[in-house]
């Protein structure tokens, strides 16, 4: 078996979805491992690090990331007691609020090179593994693209202040940072997207990108910005639509050899557009399905 392209980050835990019906299902979930899914199903050999317990959810998770055909790194030392959850209530219009029960220590982090290295989530945000995911990422090989998706939860009580410089600090390590207009409204909420994105390219950030929704996404490095639309979707619910771009855009940027123009900080208009408009593809296609379920390559045909 080949070594892994892509290392992703972070937390798998078990999706408890309340339906807006009163339906309640279980379903296998964690930004990052929704981004490793949606990567591996696209082709790209990806590998997991993340902590599941030695319980019924964590078997099931481990079930779920082998059939999609990520490669599992258990970290730390120990398993913990029982695999994180997360308790999503859907609304009317499918959108999603999250309550979460979580461990996350995976110890220290030790990276292979690797074509591209993603985190972000609940990973960036929880210590003590937030500090040591920081660690890794600052001892990544230079020929590593870093990319980092906030993806911000209010609902876990954290000062502001406290994510806030942890992102921009993660945000500094990384080539491509994505935000949703969620997290922009609650990290800057006096700033406009083009504060903000002037503030990640000062932090040496290559490729920018805001996700809105519907409306969907902006786009910048330090010399242009461009708008792409959304594709129209009828909306089952929208668990891991910004973990499907994610997935989407990286693998396009992987695809198209663009890592190296990100690593350089020299990003044409043109290939970036390509890019956003995949993930965007691969998002209206995820946000069409109940769960977290990512396209696979032939989806995108």
């Amino acid at each position: 078996m080949s070594e892994p392209t892509a290392l992703v980050i972070g937390e798998a835990l078990t999706d408890i979805v309340h339906e807006a019906d009163g339906t309640v299902l279980s379903r296998p979930g964690g930004s990052p491992a929704n981004v490793a899914v949606g990567l591996a199903r696209l082709g790209v050999p990806t590998a997991l690090l993340t902590r599941l317990g030695a319980d019924v959810n964590g078997d099931a998770l481990r079930e779920h990331l082998e059939q999609s055909g990520v490669r599992l790194r258990e970290a730390g030392t120990e398993p913990p007691e029982r695999t994180s959850t997360a308790e999503a209530q859907i609304g009317p219009d499918g959108a999603a609020t999250y309550r979460f029960d979580i461990d996350w220590n995976p110890g220290q982090i030790r990276l292979d090179p690797v074509r591209l290295v993603h985190t972000g989530s609940l990973a960036t945000a929880i210590e003590p593994g937030a500090a040591a995911v920081e660690a890794a990422l600052a001892a990544a090989h230079p020929g590593t693209l870093i990319s980092f998706d906030p993806n911000v939860r209010p609902s876990l009580g954290l000062p502001v202040e406290g994510i806030r410089g942890r992102v921009e600090r993660i945000a500094g390590l990384a080539h491509v940072v994505k935000m949703s207009d969620e997290d922009l409204e609650w990290l800057y909420p006096a700033e406009s997207v083009g504060d903000v994105a002037t503030r990640m390219h000062e932090a040496g950030v290559a490729l920018f990108l805001v996700t809105r929704g519907a409306q969907g996404c902006t786009l910048s490095t330090p010399r242009w910005t461009s708008e792409i639309p959304a594709l129209p979707v009828t909306v089952a619910d929208t668990i891991g639509a910004g973990d499907a771009f994610m997935s989407g855009l990286l693998f396009a940027i992987l695809t198209d050899g663009g890592d190296q123009a990100l690593r350089n900080g020299d990003v044409r208009q043109d290939a970036a557009g390509a890019w956003a408009t995949t993930a965007l593809r691969s998002a209206a296609i995820t946000v069409g399905r109940r769960g977290a379920q990512p396209p696979f390559l032939a989806d995108l045909a």
